[in-house]
């Protein structure tokens, strides 16, 4: 199946912060406290910011969704940090899609993205015992580099960079 993956639009955020929501659950838990996983949700996946960043993507190129149909399998999006630096800021797939394609299409558009405005290598940010997020990763060719502070994160904890050059 040829999943499309599209700008999002006011009718996908729903769909969006329960992907996203229910993707930080599946990843996390047993890697992380209840707590601080309920917290990172209620902060980044609810609908009132969804829905603002999908209107007005400041900082960023937006939210993408993969669709079947009507249907949000996947979300995620990215944008340049420096002149020629890409991030991958969020990719998550719904969990009944995952291992079909979905994740590696958000990946491949939001690239394509940002080697349109100049990128020439790109990173994401992971917690480090996400041994999921890191095949998935490596599969597309990313190496890990280190680690640095959590984004947003008001625990201790760092997160592992991983790099590839487009």
């Amino acid at each position: 199946m040829t999943v499309p993956v599209v700008p999002a639009q006011q009718r996908h955020v729903d769909e969006i912060c329960r992907i996203c929501s229910d993707g930080w659950r599946e990843t996390y838990t047993r890697l992380l406290p209840d707590e601080e996983i309920e917290t990172t949700i209620d902060e980044f996946y609810t609908t009132e910011r969804v829905a603002k960043e999908v209107r007005s993507p400041d900082g960023w190129d937006g939210w993408l969704v993969a669709l079947h149909d009507e249907d949000v399998l996947g979300a995620g999006g990215g944008g340049l940090t420096e002149l020629t630096v890409g991030e991958v800021f969020v990719l998550y797939v719904d969990p009944a899609e995952k291992r079909k394609g979905v994740g590696s299409r958000l990946l491949e558009t939001m690239t394509a993205q940002q080697r349109n405005k100049g990128a020439t290598e790109q990173w994401v940010s992971i917690v480090p015992s996400n041994e999921i997020g890191k095949s998935f990763y490596r599969k597309h060719g990313f190496e890990v580099v280190g680690e640095r502070e959590a984004y947003g994160d008001s625990s201790d904890r760092n997160s592992l960079r991983l790099r590839r050059s487009l």
